[in-house]
């Protein structure tokens, strides 16, 4: 190599090579680590293009269907056969719109006006109907409870009373006054006799207590009331219920958080349906990772199937590994009202929160929330539909450019890594050094011998040293093919090999043998592989 201007370009050439190289597998392999495990059976998340502006879970509206606000305009979102997303969207049925909403149906919707009143609309031929005043008295929220055989129940309620009727569209609701006052939240569900349960909280004095109340059929009196359960609001904060029938028994779900550490548990109540006096408490774990359960579980929702199998939905902390962690959807399932699993159905990489299932013909749709911020929500969805599984279980273009957009952030831990190997080149350094000063001549007459020698100690003390990249934390984010002592020896050899042959190259380009400056250039490029590679599982940053 005598052109000195391609000799000094080649200089550099091994240091890009191996950049662009060990680049292109570490940008694979972030990709797979990021994406994968997938959340078989359901496909990987969809993110639907219009924002959410409140806080609170989608509406189901029908098969397949859901609905949320965005803005000054309703979004209708149906998922077809394949899993594929179309949406509709429809103006505020009342300007005056800014609190609670419910969705009786694809072309129905209540809601609370600013006026405190409860009023109703429908969709018909492109547009709302007047809206239409349900009830006189001033509403603080309203709740909707859908039961088997098609019926919705409305639940409406103020400080000091209860309001349940039967809502059918174009007919005037009858309404039933239950004298419960002081409810904060309610929730509700439908038997197959028509009997409606709710469990709803009250807080006094400092506590909260949950309950339950049994109404009968259409007239929608009260025949079972009793307290559930009395939390202390100085040690426990009571943030969400939920209530669901699993054959004949009762399972309500609460969730709590501690003030001093803002950790949330999960809680089952379970109870025969009409004996709430016989509910156990029990605390519900749901493991993250290896011999750790999560400390975060938010907006559990219970769902129902066709064939009758009762589900819990929540949001809770999944950990893959130290810089992975997400908040994501899980799915309980319950058997003779116990807890018999639960299984992670989503994989984004982001906050879940409100998730809903919705289980119709043989095929389950999950919807959740992501905050972007206090006034905005993206909304993904998944389904476990096979074409949408075929088509979404995979790695994209998107997947990749994310990868190497991330990578420089793992790669900055090199800068102090490659002080490590400052080990492997003292002992060679000082053979060279003593030789060039006490035994110049030989130094200068047997290059290869001397290059060979100190090459030698240089790989002996590289390997004495491999414990150095096989700390804990880096081997928890290695794949397990890369974790076996003989793995990183061979690694590290084709390392020195790649380095050496490149070396032999470049030492073409000098006038004169150089052992010391050949050695130097050796170890440089060897580090420089090195700690490249190793810099992917040794960062500490978080994604």
């Amino acid at each position: 190599m005598k052109n000195k201007v391609w000799w000094k370009l080649y200089t550099y050439a091994p240091f890009l090579a191996a950049l662009l190289v060990i680049g292109m597998i570490h940008t694979l392999m972030l990709a797979n680590e990021e994406a994968k495990p997938y959340p078989e059976p359901f496909g990987r998340a969809t993110e639907l293009p219009q924002l959410a502006t409140s806080g609170e879970s989608v509406q189901l509206v029908g098969e397949s269907s859901f609905s949320y606000r965005s803005g000054q305009a309703l979004q209708y979102v149906r998922i077809d056969e394949t899993g594929q997303s179309s949406s509709e969207t429809r103006p505020l049925p009342d300007p005056g719109l800014n609190f609670s909403y419910r969705l009786i149906q694809e072309d129905g919707t209540v809601w609370i006006g600013a006026d405190k009143k409860l009023y109703a609309s429908e969709w018909t031929n492109g547009s709302w109907s007047p809206k239409k005043l349900l009830i006189e008295n001033d509403i603080t929220d309203v709740q909707t409870v859908n039961g088997s055989n098609g019926i919705r129940v409305l639940l409406a309620y103020n400080e000091e009373e209860l309001y349940v009727g039967a809502y059918q569209a174009q007919e005037r609701i009858e309404w039933s006054k239950v004298e419960i006052g002081g409810i904060k939240r309610i929730q509700g569900v439908l038997d197959s006799t028509g009997s409606l349960s709710l469990v709803y909280t009250m807080s006094s004095e400092g506590n909260v207590a949950i309950h339950f109340a049994k109404l009968e059929p259409e007239s929608w009196k009260p025949i079972v009331r009793s307290k559930l359960k009395e939390l202390n609001l100085v040690t426990s904060k009571l943030d969400d219920v939920a209530l669901g029938l699993d054959g004949s028994s009762l399972i309500t779900i609460y969730t709590t958080s501690s003030p001093k550490t803002g950790k949330s548990s999960l809680y089952s109540l379970t109870f025969p349906v009409n004996h709430p006096e016989e509910a156990q408490d029990e605390l519900l774990n749901i493991p993250v990772s290896a011999g750790i359960d999560s400390d975060t579980i938010l907006h559990p929702a219970f769902t129902k199937s066709t064939s009758g199998e009762v589900s819990l939905v929540v949001s809770s902390v999944y950990e893959k590994n130290r810089r992975l962690t997400s908040q994501e959807v899980y799915k309980l399932a319950f058997k003779e009202g116990k807890l018999a699993s639960s299984a992670r159905i989503s994989q984004f990489g982001g906050f879940a929160e409100y998730p809903v299932l919705v289980s119709d013909k043989g095929n389950t749709l999950a919807i959740w929330l992501d905050p972007v911020n206090p006034e905005s929500f993206r909304i993904f969805y998944a389904t476990d539909q096979l074409p949408y599984q075929e088509k979404m279980n995979k790695l994209s273009a998107v997947d990749l450019r994310k990868a190497a957009e991330t990578l420089p952030l793992l790669w900055g831990i090199g800068l102090l890594t490659s002080l490590l190997g400052l080990k492997w080149i003292v002992l060679p350094g000082m053979y060279l050094l003593a030789l060039s000063a006490f035994w110049q001549y030989h130094y200068d007459a047997r290059p290869r011998l001397h290059f060979g020698l100190s090459f030698g100690l240089y790989i002996v003390v590289k390997a004495l040293f491999i414990g150095d990249y096989r700390k804990a934390a880096a081997l928890q984010v290695m794949p397990d093919f890369l974790q076996p002592v003989w793995v990183h020896l061979m690694l590290l050899i084709a390392f020195a090999v790649l380095a050496y042959v490149s070396t032999r190259i470049w030492r073409n380009g000098l006038d004169d043998r150089n052992v010391g400056l050949e050695m130097f250039y050796f170890a440089l490029l060897d580090g420089f592989i090195t700690n490249l590679w190793y810099s992917y599982f040794m960062s500490p940053a978080s994604l």
